[in-house]
């Protein structure tokens, strides 16, 4: 069963679907931004075009008025995008960027026996040299930066990456694909040590000890919330 597909849900597909084109539009564009505008246009259409294809079961139900509502909503962003995009290009150069973007693979599975942790990033790319894994965000951007969650969540995959290639992997990359911003992550020894240990803490609720629990919004929808528990533990913060 699959949750109500509102217009800003859609709008945040339509921009996800739409960066996978990026690559595609920045070794074809100049630095021109009206020219590179124009290109998203284009590329937003057939976005568009191709979503019901995409998601057949998902936007099955999606009436006309909602799927108009959304395209409008991302293509209202576009401005910023081409000019994000255009900043980055003139800043780091076609190559680099083209090189951030292009995936090598695109939703690759990565799991880690040890780690007893499975994965799927949106896409590894190949940047000076290495391989890495990039994620694809559609919701609200930092100033600076990414989000402390997209960090934790960026260092899984690194940590997943280096378990299956058995090389390290020094960063990450996040795209906020609603603003058209590639961000470089370097991932710390403490964010490898707060992945451990969610993944500890998580092996101790499948075995039946549940985190402590703590009065928020979250609590009414929560499936679990008679059977908490007053033990403390990590996942208390994540729920």
């Amino acid at each position: 069963m699959f949750s109500e597909v509102t217009a800003s849900r859609l709008e945040r597909i339509i921009l996800k679907e739409l960066s996978l084109n990026y690559p595609e539009i920045v070794k074809e564009c100049s630095l021109n931004a009206d020219n590179l505008y124009e290109e998203l246009e284009i590329s937003l259409a057939k976005v568009c075009t191709d979503l019901p294809l995409l998601f057949p079961r998902e936007l099955a139900c999606v009436t006309k008025e909602i799927f108009e509502d959304g395209e409008a909503r991302a293509r209202a962003k576009l401005p910023e995008i081409a000019a994000n995009l255009r900043g980055a290009l003139e800043e780091f150069g076609k190559e680099p960027m083209l090189a951030a973007l292009t995936p090598v693979k695109t939703e690759p599975f990565l799991s880690s026996e040890r780690l007893n942790l499975k994965g799927v990033p949106s896409k590894l790319v190949c940047f000076e040299g290495a391989q890495v894994p990039s994620i694809l965000k559609p919701g609200s951007c930092p100033q600076q930066g990414v989000w402390a969650s997209d960090r934790i969540h960026a260092a899984a995959f690194v940590m997943l990456l280096e378990a299956e290639n058995g090389k390290e992997v020094p960063f990450a990359f996040v795209e906020y694909v609603s603003f058209g911003l590639l961000r470089r992550v370097a991932v710390r020894s403490t964010d490898r040590r707060e992945v451990l240990k969610i993944c500890r803490e998580v092996e101790k609720i499948k075995a039946g000890v549940m985190p402590e629990r703590k009065e928020e919004k979250f609590c009414k929808e929560c499936n679990f919330s008679e059977h908490c528990v007053s033990e403390s533990s990590l996942m208390s913060k994540f729920f």
